[in-house]
C-alpha cells in the first residue's frame, strides 16, 4: 500500500470512528452545549458584582470577556475557546445527515452536497472565529483590532451557515422541519442586517439568540435520533 492510498485509510478512519462516531458526536453536543451556557449564564452572574453592572442593553457580549465589565472575565474567554473545539465531531455529524457521504450518482441531488458543504464550510468559519474571540478577549486584543474581526467572522459564519443550511432543509426532505429551515433563512440574516446598521449592545444579544434557536433544536433533533439507535 502506498503512502497515498495509506493516508486515504487514515482520513477515512479519523472521519468514521471518530468525527461522525455517535457516541462521539453525542458527547460533543451535550459537552459543547453544557460549556457554552454554562460561560454564558456564570459570566453574565459573575459581571454582576461589577460596580457598573452588567445588562444586555448596555454591555456587549464581549464585555463579560474583560476586567473593565467584570471581575472573572475567564467564563467567556476559556467557554467560547473550549465550545469551538468540542463542537467540531457536531459539525461534521451535521453535514453528513443533511447530505451522507460519499455521493452515489443518483442518491441525492448535486446542489444538496453544495449546500452542505457551504453551510459546514461557513460554520467552521464561524466557530473558529468563536475561538479566536476567547483567545484575543477585549483585554488580549492588539492594535489590529482582531478581537472586533473575528466577533464579525462569528456572526457571518454562523449566519451564512443558517442560510445554506436553512435552503437544504427547505428544498429537501431531512429530519430537521421545513419550518425551522424557513426561520433559518431568514430571521438571522435580518437580525444580521440590524446589528450592522445599529451596532449597539442589544442587537448583538438579539443577534445571539437569533442563532441560538436554530442551532440548540437542530443539535437537539440530531441527539434525539442519536439516542435512538
Amino acid at each position: 500500500m502506498g503512502f497515498y492510498e495509506s493516508l486515504l485509510k487514515w482520513k477515512s478512519h479519523i472521519y468514521e470512528d471518530f468525527l461522525i462516531n455517535p457516541k462521539v458526536v453525542k458527547y460533543s453536543i451535550i459537552s459543547s452545549m453544557i460549556t457554552f451556557f454554562s460561560a454564558i449564564i456564570i459570566g453574565y452572574i459573575v459581571a454582576q458584582f461589577d460596580p457598573d453592572g452588567y445588562n444586555i442593553v448596555d454591555n456587549y457580549i464581549s464585555d463579560m470577556g474583560s476586567f473593565n465589565h467584570t471581575p472573572l472575565p475567564y467564563f467567556l474567554d476559556y467557554g467560547a475557546m473550549i465550545t469551538s473545539i468540542l463542537l467540531i465531531p457536531a459539525i461534521f455529524y451535521m453535514e453528513y445527515r443533511l447530505a451522507p457521504n460519499p455521493i452515489e450518482a443518483g442518491e441525492f441531488p448535486r446542489m444538496r452536497y453544495r449546500l452542505s458543504s457551504l453551510g459546514s464550510f461557513s460554520m467552521f468559519t464561524g466557530f473558529f472565529g468563536f475561538f479566536m474571540v476567547g483567545l484575543f478577549s477585549e483585554d488580549r486584543t492588539t492594535s489590529l483590532g482582531l478581537h472586533f474581526i473575528f466577533s464579525y467572522v462569528v456572526f457571518g459564519g454562523v449566519v451564512f451557515s443558517s442560510i445554506f443550511y436553512g435552503l437544504l432543509i427547505l428544498f429537501y426532505k431531512t429530519e430537521i422541519p421545513r419550518l425551522l429551515g424557513l426561520y433559518m433563512i431568514i430571521f438571522p440574516f435580518i437580525t444580521a442586517i440590524l446589528m450592522v446598521m445599529f451596532y449597539t449592545p442589544f442587537y448583538e444579544w438579539v443577534m445571539l439568540f437569533s442563532l441560538l434557536i436554530w442551532v440548540v433544536p437542530v443539535f437537539g433533533k440530531f441527539l434525539k435520533n442519536i439516542n435512538t439507535i
